[in-house]
């Protein structure tokens, strides 16, 4: 058979689980920012002198060769 539960203890219980929930969740979020923002940081913009395209590079590279016309560039510095 079974027990009765107090309405109170149990609305605690929903708060408690629920406040769980959303600070696991912003946990959650932050660290996935966190690793999108590193990797987008990691990339290295470059703009050609020869035909003018703007491209990115994935890792930290001085230069790269341009995809459209292969002409070889430094990376842009902001």
């Amino acid at each position: 058979m079974l027990q009765p539960v107090d309405l109170d203890a149990f609305l605690a219980f929903l708060a408690g689980l629920a406040a769980l929930v959303i600070i696991g969740l912003q946990a959650w979020y932050d660290r996935r920012d966190a690793l999108l923002a590193d990797h987008r940081r990691l990339n290295s913009a470059f703009s050609c002198a020869r035909c003018g395209t703007t491209y990115v590079r994935p890792r930290r590279r001085e230069e790269a060769a341009c995809p459209r016309c292969g002409w070889n560039n430094v990376r842009l510095r902001f």
